[in-house]
């Protein structure tokens, strides 16, 4: 087909594609979401594979914009897919009231009949939580804060302003994702966190499906946690320790997630820039996390339910907790997760063991040359984070999002897989049922494993000397 044809024609398919997915997709309808997701990644996976070859860079960038274009689209929906957000106002509205969020839980509220401005108990049926205390840190509180302060009555208003926020942090990793440092440093090599897939690797990230839907379609904060996380990146590996310490608390400020990679990050900067940066960090995470301190506790027992009784997607968890069963009779989960926690500790450590640590004019985005070989900073970071997330007992679809952008800095490709294949677990809520089905999760883990050793055979059997970006 010549290429006149195909920009229309595929740019109306993905509008709209991602129109219906995000205005009018339900998720008790699994059938008809997963058939449109399915054609939607399968014209994200054509596009970043097959015809790059024949795209100029301006073209390139034209499917970047695209991919800004569609999350634009999505500004006025109000999530259909997840009702997390529905938490996120309620979060909004109680600290705008002068109420600490974290002090209660929402069905406090309803017990005693108060009702702050923007509680109602039509916003209360919305939470799928109501027992439990919030467990969203400050960054995140405070743009709740401001859609509600902005939009006091009307759901649509605050949930875009949420959205603006995230397509702003969107913006901003795409730019990262697509910018070399400055070329000014003449002592460092020409970096750019994108590896060079056929030339338009940025596409991996601007036009998945899976991100543009969950982030800002489902108004997931993973995305400004990615945008901060590549901030870290970019300002460690031009060697700026307290700016990339401050991008890092506030990552951390809006997930927890980062503290993971902390074991990484002192091994890879050295134990003096080590110290300087926890320490910078530490500062920064404390001034931040302030206005939480006094409500620790709630913070640490919702955490603690979190990772002890939710259990969603999950897979080497799932594994252990069937073998339990066929063991005791009963669900080892209360054990298997502290266990599987341990475990995750341990390896990570090892991972951090393994890091090469950075050295003035080597590469900053290496691949190891082999499986005994050093990790690079991405490639450790990634490796980290997968780990975590197999052992872990609750994968959302958004989730993936964190992976899928710390690949791009590797050479490791099996994470688009995933990026595919993770809806499968919305089957969960097909019909209402809200009930898991192991034959799919086990097709969504299999063909990932499958992939992964493929892939890892591949790079071993190549053994490269040295692929940087």
């Amino acid at each position: 087909m010549h290429r006149r044809f195909i920009f229309p024609i595929v740019s109306i398919a993905f509008l709209g594609l991602t129109i219906f997915l995000g205005y009018f997709a339900q998720r008790t309808d699994f059938q008809t979401f997963i058939a449109a997701f399915a054609v939607c990644f399968g014209l994200y996976l054509w596009l970043v594979f097959y015809p790059q070859k024949h795209f100029s860079a301006a073209e390139n960038r034209y499917w970047i914009w695209l991919g800004i274009g569609l999350r634009v689209v999505l500004l006025f929906s109000i999530p259909n897919l997840s009702d997390d957000y529905a938490r996120f106002l309620w979060d909004g509205h109680l600290t705008v009231a002068g109420i600490h969020p974290f002090v209660h839980t929402p069905a406090y509220f309803m017990d005693n009949q108060i009702f702050p401005k923007g509680i109602t108990p039509e916003l209360f049926g919305k939470l799928n939580s109501p027992g439990y205390f919030t467990v969203y840190p400050p960054v995140c509180q405070a743009v709740f804060a401001l859609a509600a302060w902005l939009f006091p009555f009307n759901e649509l208003g605050g949930v875009i302003v949420m959205k603006l926020f995230l397509l702003a942090c969107e913006f901003g990793t795409i730019y990262l994702l697509s910018t070399p440092n400055d070329p000014d440093e003449t002592d460092l090599p020409t970096f750019r966190i994108l590896t060079n897939l056929n030339g338009a690797s940025s596409l991996i990230y601007a036009l998945n499906p899976l991100i543009i839907l969950e982030i800002c379609g489902n108004c997931h904060f993973e995305g400004a946690m990615i945008c901060f996380l590549l901030a870290g990146i970019t300002a460690l590996k031009q060697r700026k320790v307290v700016k990339g310490a401050i991008w890092w608390a506030f990552a951390t400020a809006t997930k927890m997630l980062p503290i993971l990679f902390l074991p990484i990050l002192w091994r890879w900067l050295g134990w003096r820039k080590g110290w300087k940066f926890n320490l910078m960090f530490s500062l920064a995470c404390l001034v931040l996390f302030a206005p939480l301190l006094a409500v620790l506790p709630n913070i640490l027992e919702s955490l603690d339910l979190y990772f002890r009784k939710f259990q969603f997607n999950a897979s080497v968890y799932y594994l252990v907790r069937e073998v339990g069963i066929l063991k005791t009779g009963w669900d080892i989960g209360v054990h298997s997760g502290p266990i599987l926690g341990g475990l995750t500790t341990l390896g990570v450590l090892i991972i951090a063991w393994r890091t090469k640590q950075f050295h003035k004019g080597e590469p900053t985005c290496s691949m190891f040359s082999d499986f005994s070989g050093p990790f690079g900073l991405n490639t450790a970071m990634f490796f980290a984070l997968f780990l975590y997330l197999s052992f872990s007992a609750t994968i959302q679809p958004w989730y993936v999002a964190v992976p899928l952008a710390l690949s791009i800095g590797t050479n490791w490709r099996f994470i688009l897989a995933w990026s595919g294949l993770v809806v499968l677990s919305y089957s969960h809520y097909d019909g209402g049922a809200r009930q898991e089905h192991y034959g799919l999760i086990i097709l969504e883990y299999g063909l990932i494993w499958i992939i992964f050793f493929w892939e890892a055979r591949q790079i071993f059997l190549l053994k490269p000397t040295r692929i940087s970006s």
